[in-house]
């Protein structure tokens, strides 16, 4: 298991976290692609910041591929964290591929689904 000591900066070939606390804010940063090679450890990280409270930020925005188990991590660690009185708050691109796995999938309010200030195009995706 991935410990919160370990998730200051962590990489892997391409995947890449970054977690930041900032008083009450804890915002995870994820660079890369979330796929075949990467699911594991990206599930790991998921799994340790589930079972505590407070209001976690995870900012997608520069994760350029995303698949549908990333998506149900995304679900468990929502779910969790709400059991224990936190909120999850996700961060990504309108027309990337995370808005559009989130939003297919109709789970967009479930994350709090925000989108980068950054981005050119904050139109929803169909």
């Amino acid at each position: 298991m991935v410990s919160l000591s370990s998730l200051r900066r962590l990489h892997m070939s391409s995947l890449h976290f970054q977690f930041d606390m900032n008083g009450q804010h804890e915002t995870l940063h994820i660079s890369g692609a979330v796929d075949v090679r990467t699911f594991v450890l990206f599930d790991a990280v998921m799994q340790c910041l589930a079972n505590s409270g407070g209001v976690l930020h995870i900012d997608l925005g520069d994760v350029d591929s995303f698949n549908s188990p990333a998506v149900g991590a995304l679900v468990m660690l929502a779910t969790q964290r709400r059991s224990h009185g936190g909120m999850l708050h996700v961060r990504c691109r309108s027309n990337g591929t995370v808005a559009l796995m989130i939003q297919r999938a109709r789970l967009d309010a479930l994350f709090n689904l925000e989108f980068d200030p950054d981005d050119s195009s904050n139109a929803k995706p169909k």
